[in-house]
Formats: structure tokens, C-alpha cells, sequence
């Protein structure tokens, strides 16, 4: 860059120690490379004297406003200025630190600040209030409340709004309307960040109230209301403000698509995606997951491959919108497209990408995939864990399983209901009675979750796999609940296997009553009998079958 213009180096320090000489190589420098040179030449002329660190101010200055995320090396030229008492700076570099979405590093920034003693401005305020609604984190949002009032910047209205904003995301409403309500003359950004709390607390009758108020509207305020009234489930209301709204735009598309696709309004999903003359890479996103979470797997993956055809960013929420339809179908070689996509990097491998993949190569018998995914990744949540256990206990791993459980415990992770799905089939599966009832224990009575009729479920498979029908039975008795198909059909399978036909007989009476027209139930029965030579009952419960005009179904046997 500037080597045709330097001198020998002979007279090289004389030359850049000349007045104005860093300051010129500060004006040009136009790309991070250019201006690491002249960081160069500056280290190499400096004294080390502190009033001699004016022009690395100039040259943070510059860095911070060059695009991109430039925050580590701004971060390590930052350090390097002894004593740093210059408030532009810090604020300068805690908005930066916001702006590319790195929001606990700049509440720790301006911690440091405050430790310093430098004193904040309206716009360090404003610029840390936002990343403590980011987050969101509701203490150091009060800690920060508590010192723009020692500091006298609570009439400041880019502070007032920021911390109206704060209290609104982290669901503190009244703290919210407080901050409000003492506001002078509102605009219409206080005006939307009041009705986005309200929104965002399903309070919709109050967010009307405050929007048929307002005054001036702006698309974000109109885009708001039509997402609350999505969000909260109310298609009606959020259909006849979106149909109003004077210019519709990406957010609402996405909020009226993937409200549709909660309520399992599939078409009318379609519609609002159709009516979009150029739809952006969220909306598609949107519609491919509308079609995965309500079943229309196949059209879900044709929409994926029509984006990889129309040239759309794949985001990552349409990755796991087309995962979750290829683990739907079992489409091994779809799965296997997906996986290539995403190692290319088509999306970022969010932990949500991860998990999805995990389940993925699990359902497609793909357990080694399955562990290469989970080794990979660097942080895990319980659902990495939970989609991990389940995949192990599915491919006959129960021992592998329960270590991952005892890991998972070990790294402080706190399980949910589906983890202990996991654990207690892999112990179902590897017979391990004992384990199974401590598991069960632990889940109910130390970590207190709620009993689902899958764990039932699986109590009764493991009860009934090592034979003890009678336990299995009085399990389901003791703990109550409205016992499903799931479990009083695992207590029949155990009774056809260990041949018991007055337990079967039980079990069997509530499947008839559940699924009358399941022909599996009274087959299964049968042959509960026929093991146990009562060959007049089979031929009772297949007379009863002819009665009810019921047809075997191809596949279920009679033997």
C-alpha cells in the first residue's frame, strides 16, 4: 500500500516521525489490511508515553467503522492503550460489540467502564440497554437502570426508550409501562416498544388498546400488532390488521405464514405465501416449515429443493424445517443430500441444525452419523443430550445411553420429559428392571417432571418384557392417568408373550373400547389364547371379528 511512498529505511523513523505523517497513513488507509500496516508503522515510531496514544484512538475509530466483524482485533488494539479514560471510546466500542450481536461482551465491557470510573454517556446507556434486552438479562438491566439515575440521564429519551425497550423483552411489563407512562412527549418508537411488551406477554387486548392510541404508525408498529395476534393465536384478528396495514413487508409475511402453520392452517399459508410477489429467503423458510410441522413432509423438501433451484439463502430454520421432513419420511437418500448441504455450509450449523441432524441419522438407522454430529459439536443443550440417548436406546445401545445420561447429569445439564423417554426404553430394551425403577424415581421425585403416558408406557414394556405382567398391570393401576392405546397395548403384547389371558383379557377390553375398529388388538388377543391352548376363546374373538364385519389386517398373523 504504501511502500512507492516510503523512504529508505535509513530515514524510515525520521521520516513517519515527522508531524502529520501517521495521521495522513490514518486518512488512506481504506481496508482492515491498510490500516494493520499503518498499525504496523505506528508500533514501530511509538514512545511510550501515554499522550503519545492519541492516534491508536484515531486508528480504533477508524477500524470500528469498517464493515464486517473487526471486534477481536479492535478488542486486542483496545487493551493496548494504558489507562483509557476516553468515553468515545469505551461507548464506541460497546456499540460496536452490539451491533454484531456480541451482547455479554458489552454488558462486561461497560462493567469494566463503571470499575474505571470513566463516565457514561446518554449513548453508553442506550447502547448497553439494548444488549441487556437482547439477551435479555434482567439484573444487570436494573443495575444499569439504577445508574442512569445516579447520573442524571433519565430524561435523556434515546435512554428512556432503550430502557422501556429492556424492561418490555425481558417480560417485566409493569416496570415497562412505569418507564412509559413518565415519558414525555412519546414518540412512535416508545409508542411500538410499549406494544411490543404487551405482545410479547400475550397482553393483545391491552397492545390494541395502546395502537388504536397512538397517533403516528409506522410499518414496524403495524408489523408488531400482526405478529402478537399470530403469535398469541388469534388468526382472525392478526388477518383483518394485516389485510388494513397500507404496506405489507417480510415480517408480517413470515408472522401470518407461521401463524397459519401453528393453527395447522395450511392453505391459508399457502395463500399469504403466494399472494408475495418476490418472496425473500424468510419467507420461504416460513412456508417449508409450515409444511414440515403439519405433516405435508414431501411438499416440504420439494420446497427446499425449489429454493436450492431458485438460488435462496438457505437459512438455517428452513435446514431444520427440511430435516424434520426427511426424518418424517425416512428419506435416506434426501438425508444424505441434506447432510453434504449442510457440511458445505449452506446454512450455519446452528445447535439447532445439530439436533435436528441428530434425529435425522437416528431415524434413518444412521447411529454412527448420529454420534459423529454429537461428537462434533461444542456446546450441547438437553435436547443434544435427549435426541443423543434416544438415538442410542433406538439402535439397542442402552448401556451407551445411560453413561450419556450420567454425562449429561455431570455437565449440570437438567433433563426433560424426552430424556427420560430415552433412558427408560433403553432400559426397557437392555431388561435392566432395577435401573429402571430408579430412573423413574429420580425422574418423578428429584427433578419433579411430569409423568407423560410414554413413560408409563415404558415402565409397562419393562415390567412386561422381563415377565412380570402382574407388576406391569399394577403399575399402571397405582400411577393413575388416562392410560392410552400405547400402554395397555404393551401390557397385551407382554400377556401374548408370557401367556396370560386374564390380564390380556383386561388390556384388552379397554383397547376395544379405545380403537374398535383395530383388528391388531383382536388378533393379538387370538393368539394370546392360542399359545395357552383355549382354542374355543380364538375361536369366540374371531366369530366376534366376523360379527363386526372386521377384516385381518395383511401382516398380523393368527398364529
Amino acid at each position: 500500500m504504501f511502500t512507492k511512498f516510503l523512504p529508505s529505511p535509513l530515514n524510515f523513523n525520521s521520516y513517519c516521525n515527522s508531524p502529520g505523517v501517521i495521521t495522513h497513513f490514518l486518512h488512506v488507509s481504506k481496508t482492515v489490511s491498510q490500516l494493520k500496516q499503518t498499525h504496523t508503522v505506528l508500533l514501530k515510531t511509538l514512545n511510550p508515553e501515554p499522550h503519545d496514544y492519541h492516534h491508536h484512538h484515531h486508528l480504533l475509530i477508524q477500524l470500528l467503522h469498517f464493515p464486517g466483524d473487526n471486534l477481536s482485533y479492535a478488542r486486542n488494539l483496545f487493551d493496548k492503550i494504558p489507562h483509557c479514560e476516553n468515553e468515545f471510546l469505551w461507548t464506541s466500542l460497546i456499540r460496536s460489540h452490539v451491533l454484531h450481536d456480541h451482547f455479554r461482551q458489552s454488558i462486561y465491557l461497560y462493567a469494566k467502564m463503571h470499575r474505571r470510573c470513566v463516565f457514561p454517556s446518554g449513548f453508553t446507556f442506550s447502547s448497553v440497554l439494548n444488549a441487556c434486552a437482547r439477551v435479555p438479562v434482567i439484573f444487570e438491566g436494573k443495575q444499569v437502570h439504577a445508574r442512569v439515575v445516579q447520573s442524571g440521564f433519565l430524561g435523556n429519551k434515546f435512554v428512556q426508550t432503550a430502557l422501556l425497550d429492556m424492561y418490555a423483552k425481558c417480560g417485566f411489563i409493569s416496570d415497562a409501562w412505569e418507564v412509559f407512562d413518565k415519558m414525555d412527549g412519546k414518540d412512535v418508537v416508545a409508542w411500538t416498544a410499549m406494544i411490543c411488551g404487551y405482545c410479547k406477554v400475550s397482553m393483545m387486548d391491552e397492545a390494541c388498546w395502546l395502537f388504536d392510541k397512538m397517533g403516528e404508525r409506522n410499518e414496524v408498529s403495524w408489523s408488531t400488532m400482526v405478529a402478537g395476534y399470530a403469535n398469541y393465536g388469534d388468526m382472525k384478528a392478526a388477518k383483518e390488521l394485516y389485510d388494513s396495514m397500507p404496506a405489507k413487508n417480510s415480517v408480517t409475511w413470515v408472522a401470518m405464514i407461521a401463524g397459519y402453520g401453528k393453527c395447522g392452517n395450511v392453505v391459508e399459508a399457502q395463500k399469504v405465501f403466494e399472494e408475495i410477489a418476490v418472496p425473500d429467503a424468510s419467507s420461504w423458510a416460513a412456508m417449508l416449515v409450515c409444511y414440515a410441522q403439519n405433516g405435508y413432509a414431501k411438499e416440504a423438501i420439494e420446497m427446499y429443493k425449489k429454493m436450492k433451484e431458485v438460488n435462496v439463502k438457505i437459512s438455517a430454520v428452513a435446514m431444520v424445517g427440511a430435516i424434520s421432513a426427511c426424518t418424517q419420511v425416512g428419506d435416506i437418500e434426501m438425508a444424505n443430500t441434506l447432510a453434504e448441504h449442510v457440511e458445505e455450509g449452506c446454512c450455519d450449523r446452528t445447535l439447532f441444525v445439530s439436533n435436528a441432524l441428530i434425529h435425522m441419522h437416528s431415524k434413518c438407522g444412521r447411529i454412527e452419523k448420529a454420534r459423529s454430529e454429537f461428537n462434533r459439536m461444542s456446546d450441547r443443550d438437553v435436547i443434544s443430550y435427549s435426541a443423543f440417548i434416544t438415538a442410542l436406546s433406538d439402535h439397542g445401545k442402552a448401556h451407551e445411553a445411560l453413561d450419556l445420561f450420567t454425562k449429561m447429569q455431570k455437565e449440570g445439564i437438567k433433563p426433560n420429559q424426552v430424556t427420560f423417554i430415552g433412558v427408560l426404553n433403553a432400559c426397557s430394551h437392555a431388561g435392566l428392571i432395577e435401573e429402571g425403577c430408579k430412573y423413574f424415581e429420580l425422574m418423578t421425585e428429584v427433578f419433579g417432571i411430569e409423568l407423560l403416558n410414554e413413560h408409563r408406557a415404558c415402565m409397562v414394556d419393562l415390567f412386561g418384557r422381563a415377565g412380570q405382567v402382574e407388576k406391569a398391570y399394577n403399575f399402571i393401576v397405582d400411577n393413575g392417568g388416562e392410560a392410552d392405546v400405547t400402554i395397555w397395548g404393551a401390557l397385551l403384547a407382554a400377556c401374548k408373550v408370557h401367556g396370560n389371558a386374564e390380564l390380556g383379557e383386561i388390556a384388552a377390553r379397554h383397547l376395544f373400547e379405545m380403537e374398535p375398529d383395530n383388528t391388531g388388538n383382536y388378533v393379538l388377543l387370538a393368539n394370546t389364547y392360542a399359545s395357552m391352548n383355549k382354542w374355543d376363546d380364538a375361536e369366540r374373538l374371531r366369530q366376534m371379528m366376523s360379527e363386526k364385519e372386521l377384516k385381518k389386517s395383511p401382516g398380523w398373523s393368527w398364529i
